[in-house]
């Protein structure tokens, strides 16, 4: 019997840690499904209108001339200082050196013409500054003579008020004895009020003109002939100003242009007779994209000769919705798809613009994608293809100038859930070991210093 029961005892025992197992496993996987569905995922958002692309670089003849020597294919990699063709025209020192000497000639006529108006344009402002001072000093003149004899008025008609006021005061002491009568007061106050009026009317023309005086001394004229003239005259001042303003920077640039035609005189007087052809040389390491001369051309000084871009330089530029990459950064994990080839690569978020200036026709080796006011440019570059990516990327080299320049790709911004988890453990797992390796260095440091501390104190003595 107790057998028996130590049987079904063990049973139901195994049976409880089963039971047990199945419920931890099944509520870890709902607690982990919880958290996954509570972490917010980044969804891809993708735009099929993308084009790779990368900046152009010009190889341009030095000089003008025939092509006597060239030697250039698509696709041929060069590097900076590589001579890429050779240009010859035994006129060609001489024609540029004539043509900078007439530009220095045009340069020196303009220049001292130029000079002449501005100096007689000082002349003429100085006349008329010296005729608004004339001007002014003689309205100053006249209006101190005024206010001079206004304050004789006044002092004359305030005399004549205290002799009204004198004889007023007598006929009331008379009035107050009784020798004279009421009625012959009153023409005695009359007088006296007139005088009055007199005398703050006198006082009044005072004020003005001392105003006027003030005004016109601050070159504030209110009005009459002589202010209309010294208006006009301040007006020609301004204009004439104004003038001598722009000539002076004109002639400082003339003056600036002239200093550089004369550099390049010098330059040329130094190449002159030495030679008669130029090397066509690359200024920078880069993949030969389009030839545009040919064995025997004349080109232009400044002209193509042929064009080249680097694959490190390359993006791909695709066109969003603004309201779509409100939430994108840079550095932002990202996919370009090349549906030629069918192969995608990873890449990153390095710029995101508005408005994007690509700048001349030939700047960049393909269009730009057409936005709308309510799109921006998002540029993403490329990752360095993993190793299982990259004998693909080898076999594709010879297409596209090894970096697929002017393909259209769909390229998908964001990342998936287990991409930043797997991204997140690298993080943490670097963390982690960064952080041990710190302290084991920190403790092997410890177990050597303090024996040497110990043998030092014990050698002391």
């Amino acid at each position: 019997m107790k057998d028996a029961t130590t049987g079904i005892d063990q049973r139901d025992h195994r049976i409880l840690i089963v039971s047990r197992t199945l419920g931890y496993s099944f509520a870890f996987m709902l607690v982990f499904i919880i958290a996954m569905a509570m972490i917010p995922n980044q969804f891809f958002i993708v735009s099929t209108r993308a084009v790779v692309n990368a900046p152009v670089q010009m190889i341009a003849s030095p000089i003008y001339g025939r092509v006597d020597k060239i030697s250039l294919q698509v696709g041929q990699v060069v590097n900076l200082g590589d001579v890429m063709a050779t240009v010859s025209n035994p006129n060609q020192d001489q024609t540029s050196l004539t043509g900078l000497r007439l530009e220095k000639l045009d340069l020196a006529e303009k220049l001292n013409n130029t000079t002449s108006v501005v100096a007689e344009r000082n002349e003429q402002l100085e006349k008329v500054k010296a005729q608004i001072t004339s001007v002014k000093d003689g309205v100053l003149s006249e209006l101190a003579a005024v206010i001079d004899n206004s304050k004789s008025t006044v002092q004359t008609y305030e005399a004549r008020l205290s002799e009204q006021d004198a004889l007023l005061q007598r006929q009331l002491v008379l009035l107050k004895k009784g020798l004279v009568s009421e009625a012959s007061i009153e023409p005695q106050r009359q007088k006296r009020n007139a005088a009055q009026y007199e005398l703050d009317a006198a006082r009044g023309e005072l004020r003005r003109n001392e105003i006027v005086r003030s005004l016109v001394s601050r070159d504030i004229y209110t009005g009459g002939t002589v202010a209309a003239n010294l208006l006009t005259l301040e007006m020609q001042r301004s204009k004439l100003s104004g003038d001598i303003a722009e000539d002076t920077i004109e002639i400082n640039q003339m003056a600036e242009r002239k200093l550089q035609v004369e550099n390049l005189i010098g330059r040329e007087e130094g190449r002159l007779g030495k030679t008669g052809a130029a090397d066509v040389v690359a200024e920078r390491h880069g993949q030969i994209v389009s030839v545009d001369a040919s064995f025997g051309d004349f080109v232009m000084q400044g002209q193509p000769v042929a064009k080249s871009l680097d694959c490190n330089d390359a993006f791909a530029a695709a066109v969003y919705r603004s309201r779509d990459v409100t939430s994108l950064e840079i550095g932002m994990p990202a996919v370009v798809n090349f549906r030629s080839l069918g192969v995608k690569r990873s890449a990153h978020i390095y710029k995101i613009v508005r408005y994007f200036n690509s700048g001349p026709e030939n700047r960049y080796f393909a269009k730009f994608p057409e936005a709308e006011g309510h799109e921006v440019y998002v540029l993403v570059k490329m990752d360095e293809p993993a190793a299982d990516e990259a004998t693909t990327a080898q076999r594709s080299n010879d297409k596209f100038f090894g970096c697929h320049v002017g393909e259209d790709v769909i390229v998908s911004l964001g990342e998936t859930m287990v991409s930043r988890v797997a991204r997140y453990s690298r993080l943490a797992v670097n963390t982690i070991f960064s952080r041990s390796n710190i302290l084991s260095a920190s403790t092997l440091f410890d177990k050597t210093v303090r024996p040497r501390a110990a043998s030092a104190q014990t050698a002391a003595p």
